[in-house]
């Protein structure tokens, strides 16, 4: 079988941001090349194949933990969940995750890659059923106590979205759970209407082998979702998670029970944050800047921690208030989070490679948990700095450049006004009675040889 990672390749990124509990395991960590989703993310980091790795890897953990904290507390506990299906499951980057809590014979996997279901249940030992195009197509033998949709509801069509939300509730058993992820619209530039109905669709997409008409990317708002699970299923009680699947895409949890109080639904978010600058001082010392922000709970973060190859180098407890990156995240939300600064200046241990060492940023929230905040090599963190500083400078060079070339326009305009204006005068003048006049005078003279001005 041909793999884009084994388990056996132990890369020190993907060690950084799975637990270790969950590596302790024996977690099956192969990665099929056809896998679409590593493809995606190692074009999205400029061929970074390690950067790819550790997101890839972090971004399941992260799934699953939030679908077990949903599943946990609407069933108690997991023992109670006898058939759960992971819907659009791809190769696998949840389920090699969902296996350690549910046994494999209690999951369900389905997706429109035949090869990316024969991957899974040959890796995971886990059902497989291959989905269609159309929901109509989809006819499972089993029904399910949850099903678990990562990333599909935002790339369907309008008909489509209702067609699959219709089939997948019909799939539940009575009390059953669905959770599904969406785009909602204010992930789209706040000047942008609400589209008509509440729903935007635009054929693109990260899949290079599904027809983007089929497979775009969707934008949806509350109202929308909500009429549409009420179209769906009448009757069951819906609650909306904001950002709620990695910090970005909304989740809805649909239930089979009516009338439930999701009040005691608590979500674990992590916090989030970015790198604006990381660079080196020959010979060994490191400066490192950026923000974190804890949308879930409001609250400033305890502290943040710079660690290179496991060892804590340096921690951050002294944060300075980022207006600039809050306006930027909640634009006229004065009830928001205020983004906290952080800045690190240490010297590298000796022999550390740059190559090779791993530089992490752990946060510590409020209530005290522990997250990975980033994670790269060393060199790919200064590398990543430099393309910013790159593009950064080359925004301002075209400002600089569209200014100049506004204001020579401006310059160009007004002097040809000005010369407009002039030329208009003195046409003026010469047609005037005095100019006239002027005129046969200096024709008078030089008939009479008294001078040979014009």
């Amino acid at each position: 079988m041909d793999l884009a990672y084994r388990t056996e390749d132990s890369n020190p990124l993907v060690a950084a941001v799975c637990p270790a509990p969950v590596l302790a395991a024996g977690t099956n960590l192969n990665i099929h090349a056809a896998d679409e989703m590593l493809a995606f993310l190692e074009d999205s980091f400029g061929g970074d194949r390690d950067q790819a790795l550790a997101v890839y890897f972090g971004s399941g953990v992260q799934i699953w933990e939030t679908f077990r904290e949903i599943l946990t507390w609407w069933f108690g506990n997991l023992d109670k969940v006898e058939r759960l299906l992971d819907f659009a499951s791809g190769y696998g980057r949840v389920t090699r995750f969902l296996v350690h809590d549910l046994p494999p014979s209690r999951v369900w996997v389905s997706d429109i890659y035949a090869q990316g279901v024969e991957f899974q249940t040959e890796q995971f030992g886990v059902h497989g059923e291959v989905s269609a195009i159309s929901p109509s197509d989809f006819d499972p033998a089993e029904r399910f106590d949850a099903i678990l949709v990562s990333s599909l509801f935002t790339h369907l069509p309008e008909e489509a979205f209702h067609g699959w939300l219709a089939r997948l509730r019909g799939l539940l058993t009575p009390g059953g759970l669905l959770i599904f992820s969406v785009h909602d619209w204010s992930l789209l530039w706040p000047e942008r209407e609400v589209a008509p109905g509440g729903f935007l669709f635009e054929a693109i997409s990260e899949s290079g082998s599904l027809a983007k008409t089929q497979y775009g990317t969707c934008w949806v708002t509350e109202d929308f979702v909500r009429q549409a699970i009420a179209r769906a299923a009448p009757g069951a009680s819906a609650h909306r998670i904001p950002r709620g699947f990695l910090n970005f895409q909304d989740l809805y949890v649909v239930g089979d029970r009516p009338e439930v109080d999701f009040s005691g639904l608590g979500v674990r978010a992590l916090p989030e944050g970015y790198v604006d600058q990381c660079t080196l001082t020959p010979p060994d010392r490191l400066d490192l800047s950026g923000w974190v922000v804890d949308r879930a709970t409001g609250r400033p973060v305890r502290e943040v921690q710079l660690r290179i190859d496991g060892e804590i180098l340096q921690i951050c407890r002294l944060f300075s208030p980022r207006a600039d990156v809050a306006a930027q995240l909640f634009p006229n939300d004065e009830r928001a989070p205020t983004p906290l600064g952080w800045r690190f200046a240490v010297k590298l241990p000796p022999g550390t490679s740059h190559s090779a060492g791993v530089l992490v940023l752990q946060v510590i929230d409020a209530q005290g948990r522990e997250s990975v905040l980033y994670a790269a090599t060393i060199d790919a963190a200064l590398l990543a700095s430099l393309q910013r500083d790159y593009m950064a400078l080359g925004a301002e060079l075209a400002r600089v450049r569209r200014e100049h070339q506004e204001a020579v326009a401006q310059r160009e305009a007004e002097t040809a006004y000005a010369i407009s204006v002039l030329e208009a005068r003195l046409a003026a003048m010469e047609n005037s009675r005095f100019w006239k006049i002027r005129n046969s005078w200096f024709r008078i003279k030089r008939r009479l040889g008294l001078t040979q001005e014009e």
